[in-house]
């Protein structure tokens, strides 16, 4: 035999590298492939893991939102039935008044040009004042004729106390209605 061409000399040197290669290119690519799959489901897992953690934040807050929410509610009722019942008290109230007014003026009867001492103890009260510190003998009598007011000089004892009367509700309501109000933002209501 003779001389061994060189480029089959080079083959025998080239081929066992290049099927090396062709062998090693696939499972290659395979690990390559495998390694990148693992790294996504780890990024997966760990996105999961973040949702579900972001979910259950998110869950925690809507319970406590809804809880204060109705306990928010609650107060609000137990404000609003509060509010009810002083409305309809002070509605008795005056219903109350409003006889007194008329029983009042029939007691100082016509004995006086304005009113009488009666009278006058009424408008303190439903004003909210005390009665006790207007004596009996505060009024003019018309028994001397001189020393009371014509007709033209005022209002009728009546229609004062049933003004007195209106009043007096007026402000106990919004009074009421500013403490239902506060009551909001006491210690019983919301917590910043």
């Amino acid at each position: 035999m003779g001389p061994v061409p060189a480029w089959l000399k080079l083959g025998g040197w080239l081929l066992p590298p290049l099927l090396a290669a062709c062998l090693a290119y696939p499972l290659g690519l395979r690990h390559g492939a495998e390694s990148w799959r693992a790294r996504l489901a780890e990024q997966r897992a760990a996105d999961q893991g973040r949702q579900a953690a972001e979910a259950e934040r998110a869950q925690l807050q809507l319970q406590a939102a809804l809880q204060q929410q109705q306990r928010l509610r609650e107060l609000l009722g137990r404000q609003e039935a509060r509010l009810l019942s002083q409305q309809q008290d002070l509605q008795q109230r005056l219903r109350d008044q409003k006889q007194r007014i008329e029983y009042v003026v029939q007691q100082d009867g016509g004995r006086y040009g304005g009113l009488g001492p009666d009278s006058l103890r009424l408008y303190r009260q439903v004003l909210g004042y005390s009665a006790a510190a207007v004596p009996a003998t505060d009024s003019v009598s018309i028994a001397n004729p001189h020393q009371a007011a014509s007709a033209g000089a005022g209002l009728p004892a009546a229609d004062l106390l049933a003004h007195a009367a209106d009043y007096g509700a007026w402000c106990q309501q919004l009074e009421q209605r500013l403490t239902a109000l506060g009551g909001l933002f006491t210690s019983e209501g919301p917590q910043p």
